[in-house]
């Protein structure tokens, strides 16, 4: 007998647990919630999931996350003009200069290409690209290149950024998290209920072939999920992530 699968609710970020229940109750509306006898717990889930979702556009919709969005754009510019100014120098026939810009290829090249990667991630990179390229054997290389002021204003553009993200999450912490907490307890129990209904069905053999096609579909969904939550545990344990730091939501 395949039962609905359980699943740790309270792990699950905002962003996470909103898709989750979104998807569960697109799954229902097919199966439709007579089918399970749930129409009551149902209208209460859905009428939640609304007023969560409401929670939520008010976090997306920070003033904040405008001016992140502004200083990542100017650190990326940044990024690259001293990306692109490496790459012209290798081209001129001044031997220092050509010598200085390969060393520095070398540095650059150690990161890849900083913009394609998380906002966390990018900013971290950043942090130890600044101080490679400040050490001794590198500094040199980099006043040769004529690229001083810029890698300082990439190292400022960085703080920056840090310093913003870390506004922009008190303010949604402060703001909003503890709504979007006390909605989530509200449907938690509803979920719960409905699912008990699906597996009791299963327990009696009175599931329909429409109840089975819910329970595999929405047991893939959390099966996901699952993946997802393991992959992060183990950051987690490896100190790669901080769990304390609130999620992206924009």
């Amino acid at each position: 007998m395949l039962k609905i699968l359980n699943l740790l609710l309270y792990k699950l970020r905002n962003g996470e647990y909103f898709q989750f229940m979104s998807d569960f109750k697109s799954l229902l509306l097919t199966l439709t919630p007579a089918a399970i006898h749930s129409e009551a717990e149902f209208a209460e889930f859905d009428a939640a999931l609304t007023k969560l979702d409401d929670e939520l556009r008010v976090d997306r919709g920070s003033v904040l996350t405008e001016e992140l969005q502004n200083i990542d754009m100017d650190r990326d510019n940044t990024w690259r003009a001293i990306d692109m100014r490496i790459n012209a120098t290798l081209l001129c026939t001044i031997a220092e200069e050509v010598e200085a810009a390969k060393r520095l290829r070398r540095v650059f090249d150690l990161y890849g290409d900083i913009r394609r990667v998380t906002f966390n991630e990018e900013t971290a990179g950043l942090s130890n690209l600044y101080g490679d390229l400040e050490k001794p054997k590198n500094a040199g290389f980099v006043t040769t290149c004529g690229l001083d002021n810029w890698v300082t204003r990439l190292n400022a553009l960085n703080v920056a950024f840090k310093a913003k993200q870390n506004e922009r999450d008190t303010e949604l912490a402060n703001k909003n998290s503890g709504n979007a907490k006390a909605v989530r307890i509200e449907i938690d129990p509803l979920y719960e209920v409905m699912v008990e209904r699906v597996n009791a069905l299963v327990s009696l053999n009175m599931q329909t072939p429409e109840i089975e096609n819910f329970v595999k579909e929405l047991n893939q969904k959390i099966k996901t999920l699952e993946i997802t939550l393991a992959a992060r545990e183990g950051r987690k344990d490896s100190g790669e992530e901080d769990d304390s730091t609130p999620t992206e939501t924009d």
